[in-house]
């Protein structure tokens, strides 16, 4: 992680800090905050399908935020662990994965063609990049590289559904294209990082 990015993520959790102390003083445990991430995320996707844009993406930046706190109260009740880790790991995938299938399935899906190919695409360059980060730190090698990732990708695809209210589906499709171009760039990046580095090395 670079310095920028580390010092952008501290100031994050200081904005946040007043909204954890809240979920914390209503008794609010991480995998809660996690998983009512989810639901919320789930709901924005019912609604992209639906072809409620502006809704589906305000709902998104809800379910968003949700996945910016679980950390900090899991931090801030001393309730940090792997299992929370591998959870909060898992739901954004099926997050990401509702959204795109919404798409796809919807109301966008059905008046661009471009959004049958470029929201598979999308949503498997988005889990390449995870998986192959994923199955490096397994092999102990550091893999950060790349700028495509999940907080990106979210932006994208908030702005293209906030967009769509203007240019309707068009907006969609091309957010579609954005993250599976960005995905996929950042998945061989990390892929070709993680080669390099293990080259030569045993398991």
């Amino acid at each position: 992680m670079s310095f920028d990015q580390k010092r952008l993520r501290d100031r994050g959790r200081t904005l946040l800090s007043p909204l954890v102390g809240c979920l914390v003083s209503l008794g609010a445990t991480p995998t809660g905050v996690t998983v009512a991430g989810l639901v919320v995320c789930l709901g924005a996707a019912v609604l992209a399908w639906a072809g409620l844009y502006w809704q589906a993406g305000l709902t998104m930046m809800v379910g968003s935020l949700f996945d910016a706190l679980d950390g900090g109260v899991a931090r801030r009740t001393g309730k940090v662990s792997k299992a929370g880790a591998a959870l909060d790991s898992s739901l954004d995938r099926i997050a990401e994965s509702a959204m795109f299938t919404g798409l796809l399935a919807g109301k966008a899906g059905s008046e661009h063609v471009t959004v049958l190919y470029a929201a598979p695409l999308a949503m498997a360059g988005s889990f390449l990049v995870s998986y192959v980060r994923a199955r490096a730190e397994g092999l102990g090698i550091a893999c950060e590289v790349g700028v495509f990732t999940r907080t990106e990708r979210l932006v994208v695809m908030i702005v293209s559904l906030f967009a769509a209210e203007v240019a309707g589906s068009a907006a969609i499709s091309a957010g579609c294209v954005v993250i599976a171009l960005g995905a996929w760039a950042t998945a061989a990046r990390r892929l070709i990082t993680v080669f390099r580095a293990g080259a030569g090395r045993p398991l």
